[in-house]
């Protein structure tokens, strides 16, 4: 038997045949055979042409809060930054007042009202993130109320400047868990990925 070589090796190591390229074969007691991959299923799917998805997991669909070009702001309307001697637990995005916000992910309202300085607030838990987003400062009382269920891009209230606030804007919290109380987490990559699509 002859044994192969390292470069057959090394190209039998590294070709993919879940990509359908040629790749050379030794056989036990003969030459080097090259052939092509076709039948091997694709272990990932393309998503978009900029990213990779697991096959079977999809993202759940999202839709961006407001319905408008928004502005984040100077870095106070930052999440993380110091608001004297306390962290900013949201991202501000500023946009005219009664621009529409909606709910980013298929949600139910777990807590809305007016809480103070919260202004006018609505509260959505969604269970396929395992977070709770809060909007904010809204123009007047959310029409959505407590137990209800909305879809993705369903209108939730009205973009404004209640409560401590100055400027019309939203501050959108990303709540670890289902209620208001739990850690809070870094609004920008869901916002980021809400307007890709």
């Amino acid at each position: 038997m002859r044994p192969r070589s390292l470069i057959t090796t090394l190209l039998l190591i590294a070709a993919s045949p879940a990509a359908g390229i040629a790749v050379a074969q030794a056989a036990p007691n003969g030459p080097v055979i090259p052939h092509v991959a076709h039948s091997a299923p694709p272990l990932v799917k393309m998503a978009a042409p900029r990213t990779l998805e697991p096959v079977g997991r999809p993202r759940p669909r999202s839709a961006f809060p407001v319905k408008a070009p928004v502005d984040y702001g100077e870095t106070a309307a930052r999440y993380g930054s110091d608001r004297g001697g306390r962290m900013h637990e949201g991202q501000d995005m500023f946009a005219p007042a009664g621009t529409p916000l909606v709910a980013m992910y298929d949600s139910t309202v777990v807590e809305e009202g007016n809480g103070g300085g919260r202004g006018n607030y609505v509260a959505l838990y969604s269970s396929s993130i395992k977070r709770t987003l809060l909007y904010l400062h809204m123009r007047s009382p959310s029409h959505v109320k407590l137990g209800e269920k909305v879809k993705a891009g369903q209108r939730v209230g009205q973009l404004g400047c209640t409560g401590s606030c100055f400027g019309d804007h939203l501050h959108l919290e990303v709540r670890h868990g289902n209620g208001t109380t739990g850690a809070p987490t870094d609004p920008m990559p869901y916002l980021i990925r809400a307007k890709r699509r």
